[in-house]
């Protein structure tokens, strides 16, 4: 658990009194169109990998809404919470509980949380289950909130992936690499090992023979597997992070140095990429590794990759 991250947010003040009020200049107080959405980050997680979610509240309008919350049906601490875009969020002793304050009309609040996997309790695995409200008081309140909840009637539990090996990752709280099953073998010929840039973010790769990407030209003379990395879901960063392929040499020609790489974007476009000369910027190493090799792809985002020989 990140104890910085708590301390940094511990400190919300007495929840106040459920009000709407109308915004300035309106003729009558007519109640705000208020919705929610939670975002799975990512929406399947390998086990013992912790589950993020996005969680944002949004005030159509025409009223302001004077106090809101949000509060979970788990009483599980989170292990990483954001600061919200507006407002506070702390854990107390049922769990996350973020006091917003005002959301004026035509706005919105925004706040990520994560929870180790997979979540104890009587509910789904990875579904924590979130309410928005305007008093402040717990799931469990007693029908006294006056109608005044809110929760996304599109949220589903965090898939828990079955453990197969070729799926790793999750929502990376300290930014360590991920890997997949690296023992090679005749039903296992690759493995891909992800270095995030940053911590805080969506990470996970996945290979096998289920994982394909379209490639027509480019792919022509292939080797190993199609990897699927997600990275911050998309984010483009600026700087390169390594994604390391490791084939087995027998799976591979014996002119090492012909070797490239086909990096799919998210869009779809195909990219080649050559081994690289001075800088790691959209280029791959190529190093050999006892009985297999290393095809270090040096990226700045999402997407499918498979080793080529032009």
């Amino acid at each position: 658990m990140r104890k910085t991250t708590f301390l940094r947010l511990i400190g919300a003040g007495v929840l106040a009194a459920s009000c709407i009020v109308a915004t300035a200049g309106s003729g009558s107080a007519a109640p705000p169109r208020w919705s929610m959405s939670v975002k799975n980050l990512p929406p399947k997680v390998a086990p013992g990998n912790a589950m993020g979610y996005q969680v944002t509240i949004s005030n159509a309008g025409p009223s302001n809404i004077s106090q809101l919350f949000l509060v979970t049906q788990t009483t599980d601490s989170p292990v990483f919470i954001s600061q919200p875009s507006q407002g506070l969020c702390s854990v107390a002793a049922s769990g996350l509980q973020c006091t917003f304050g005002a959301l004026n009309a035509k706005k919105s609040v925004t706040v990520i949380v994560a929870y180790a996997s997979p979540v104890s309790g009587t509910h789904d695995p990875g579904d924590p289950v979130f309410q928005g409200n305007s008093n402040g008081l717990t799931f469990s309140d007693g029908g006294t909130s006056h109608g005044d909840t809110l929760m996304d009637p599109n949220a589903k539990p965090t898939i828990i992936s079955d453990g197969n090996g070729n799926f790793a990752g999750g929502f990376s709280i300290d930014g360590n690499q991920i890997n997949t099953d690296k023992n090679l073998s005749d039903s296992n010929k690759q493995a891909t090992f992800v270095k995030p840039p940053a911590s805080d973010v969506v990470v996970t790769a996945e290979d096998g023979p289920g994982v394909t990407f379209p490639c027509k030209n480019l792919c022509k003379q292939s080797y190993g597997e199609w990897s699927a990395i997600n990275v911050a879901n998309g984010q483009t960063f600026g700087t390169f992070f390594p994604v390391t392929l490791l084939i087995r040499a027998q799976d591979l020609p014996n002119n090492l140095g012909q070797l490239g790489l086909v990096h799919v974007l998210d869009n779809g476009t195909a990219v080649h990429l050559s081994q690289c000369t001075t800088t790691h910027q959209n280029c791959i190493q190529v190093i050999p590794d006892g009985s297999n090799v290393q095809i270090i792809a040096w990226l700045n985002q999402n997407g499918g990759n498979r080793v080529v020989r032009p």
